[in-house]
């Protein structure tokens, strides 16, 4: 079996943790309105608003996937929809019918690959947009890369920041979180995408792929 390495801090057995980013919280300048809905496409976005605004778990919350429905509940969130589909173009779209008349908060990294508020307001929903985070790459440290392995990129940031630091080798695998974090890599790279968009699912889909030669 090959190595398996997460470019996340998630812990999981039998994987090995690479950090490379780190994420930094903002202050924005915020004055909260009477909205009907939050919109949270990453865990991070639901730290940060947590940070600034305690009144946002009032708010019904609709959530781009398992691992930001969990952050909601765990924070005591008012969990109301989770996407089909984790995507978050598809996801803008998917719900954008659900707002009409709505005044809905969309709360979301300083740099996205996903023009969600974009899609939202392209679809007549009043929207406001605030950034509580950013990814930030980490300095560059010495670190020895093994022969091969399977190496898990959860966001096009953990790719970028990754290949800042390292050259990619012919006997590495990349498993890509997604379309957007595959789309990251250079053209010589081939990222396999995960089945399902969590880190949960990138890391049974790296185990099954440790188990085979490739």
């Amino acid at each position: 079996m090959r190595g398996i390495y997460l470019l996340s801090d998630a812990k999981y057995e039998g994987v090995k943790n690479i950090g490379t980013f780190e994420i930094r919280y903002l202050q924005p300048n915020f004055t909260p309105k009477n909205y009907d809905a939050v919109i949270f496409t990453s865990k991070n976005g639901v730290l940060g608003i947590d940070r600034i605004y305690k009144k946002w778990k009032k708010i019904p919350a609709y959530s781009i996937g398992e691992g930001t429905s969990r952050v909601i509940k765990e924070l005591g969130g008012d969990l109301v929809y989770e996407a089909k589909i984790s995507y978050a173009e598809d996801f803008a779209v998917e719900i954008s019918q659900k707002f009409t008349d709505k005044l809905v908060l969309f709360v979301r990294a300083k740099v996205v690959s996903s023009d969600v508020g974009g899609i939202l307001k392209s679809n007549g929903v009043n929207v406001d947009e605030v950034v509580v985070y950013e990814n930030v790459c980490k300095p560059c440290k010495e670190f020895v890369l093994p022969k091969s392995g399977i190496f898990i990129f959860t966001s096009p940031s953990s790719v970028k920041c990754f290949l800042k630091c390292a050259s990619w080798k012919d006997e590495f695998t990349a498993v890509a979180i997604g379309k957007k974090t595959a789309a990251a890599f250079s053209p010589n790279i081939k990222p396999l995408i995960s089945p399902k968009q969590s880190i949960d699912a990138c890391v049974e889909f790296a185990k099954r792929l440790s188990e085979i030669s490739l």
